[in-house]
């Protein structure tokens, strides 16, 4: 856990006098521009610029399957994380590439730990720790040498994107049954009963939604004795190798100055984890949207955040993000040409 520790140790809060700065910069146009220029503010702060260039967003997709599929809590076979991989990668035609394609971003996918053989995709980042976690209410999900491994995979993403000139980090999640492993995780940061947390992820039958709830309870008396505070462990114990990829994503981008952008329930979860892992990361995450899983809000608001739109979205895979990256866009040219005609 060395590295991992220097890493969080080296992430320093954002200079909120730049923020400042920016939003007195808009001048007259400031209220007319509402929350177009908190956004501006606070990307231009963790980029330590008054004058922020135009981001450049990277968007990262973790793969991985869960052994809790086992209990009959999704609607889709295991096979489905396969298939959608696949998808992001040789016809190119899942959602995610579309709102990469709307909001200029570059994609990298990731196999964190899809049960099965991925190694004849083409353009997959093979970084599997192992074919699927472990059904964790027999056992934790992931060792904690896994769970670290994982995590920094995620930051080494974030170091490598950020040196090709990416600004913005959009992080996506493929996985069958990660919205129960979520449902899990943001009940013991939330202080969340299994029914107010569990939702109806892959758009679930009412039977199936039982079975859903009840394993998450399960979960919650196993794992009751870990604190809130323990990000770690609760990854661990109940996440998905995907989730912490992307936790190390966050972490890796804060540490560099760049910001990440979180999608809905899943990577909310993630950010939950990073948050208590080094608090000041959350200077360098901006929420999108606002999920269809009802727990969503209680995860935002356990991080001090609001998202910026509502759209009813239960994709996942970065697509609120992608759609706030090009707001966060239109909104940082408003501000340059406010600039340039002030000057």
């Amino acid at each position: 856990m060395q590295a991992l520790n220097r890493l969080c140790q080296q992430i320093k809060p954002r200079d909120h006098k730049i923020e400042e700065e920016i939003k007195t910069a808009w001048g007259a146009e400031k209220t007319s521009y509402g929350k177009l220029v908190d956004m501006v503010a606070q990307y231009g702060s963790c980029l330590g610029a008054v004058n922020p260039p135009v981001p450049k967003p990277c968007m990262v997709i973790a793969s991985a399957d869960h052994g809790i599929v086992k209990m009959g809590v999704s609607a889709y076979p295991q096979s489905t994380t396969i298939g959608m991989t696949t998808n992001y990668l040789i016809p190119k035609g899942a959602g995610a590439n579309a709102l990469a394609n709307y909001c200029g971003a570059s994609m990298v996918v990731v196999d964190m730990g899809i049960n099965a053989d991925m190694s004849q995709v083409p353009g997959l980042r093979h970084c599997k720790i192992r074919k699927g976690t472990r059904n964790f209410l027999r056992e934790p999900a992931m060792t904690e040498e896994e769970a670290e491994k994982a995590i920094m995979v995620g930051v080494t993403i974030a170091q490598e994107e950020v040196k090709k000139g990416h600004t913005v980090f959009l992080v996506g999640e493929m996985g069958i049954a990660n919205t129960t492993a979520a449902a899990v995780m943001t009940a013991l940061f939330s202080g969340l009963s299994a029914k107010e947390a569990t939702g109806r992820g892959s758009n679930i039958s009412d039977e199936r939604l039982k079975v859903k709830t009840q394993v998450v309870a399960q979960a919650l008396e196993k794992y009751k004795d870990i604190g809130s505070e323990d990000g770690f462990h609760i990854l661990q114990c109940v996440g998905g190798y995907e989730f912490a990829c992307l936790v190390g994503v966050i972490l890796g981008a804060a540490a560099q100055g760049a910001m990440t952008i979180i999608d809905g329930f899943n990577t909310t979860a993630c950010a939950l984890v990073a948050h208590t892992m080094a608090p000041a990361c959350m200077d360098y995450v901006m929420a999108s949207h606002l999920s269809a899983e009802k727990a969503h809000i209680d995860a935002l608001k356990t991080l001090g955040l609001t998202a910026y739109v509502d759209l009813k979205l239960c994709l996942g895979e970065a697509s609120g993000g992608a759609i706030q990256a090009g707001m966060l866009e239109m909104a940082v040219r408003i501000y340059q040409a406010l600039q340039k005609k002030e000057g």
